[in-house]
């Protein structure tokens, strides 16, 4: 059975939206990360979307965690926040 996906958030760049996506994926939620970035490393908004049948878990779980871009970064490449 196919998924249906839905848009949960867009975040400014990939680490972090990556970073977010392996949150989502601890808690058991199917999530993938779509960009528009042609080359790795290029600042460009990206979506993160959840399996609609999670996404209210997803909403739900984003709402208790308030993450600031520097940790989402911070998560993604495992360098520490200043």
């Amino acid at each position: 059975m196919a998924r249906k996906w839905q848009l949960l958030t867009t975040l400014s760049d990939a680490p972090s939206a990556e970073a977010l996506a392996q949150v989502l994926r601890a808690e058991g939620i199917a999530v993938r990360v779509a960009s528009e970035a042609y080359m790795l490393g290029q600042a460009v908004p990206c979506r993160i979307l959840v399996d609609a049948a999670q996404s209210s878990q997803a909403r739900w779980t984003l709402s208790q965690r308030s993450f600031s871009d520097e940790e989402l970064v911070s998560m993604a490449t495992g360098e520490q926040p200043p």
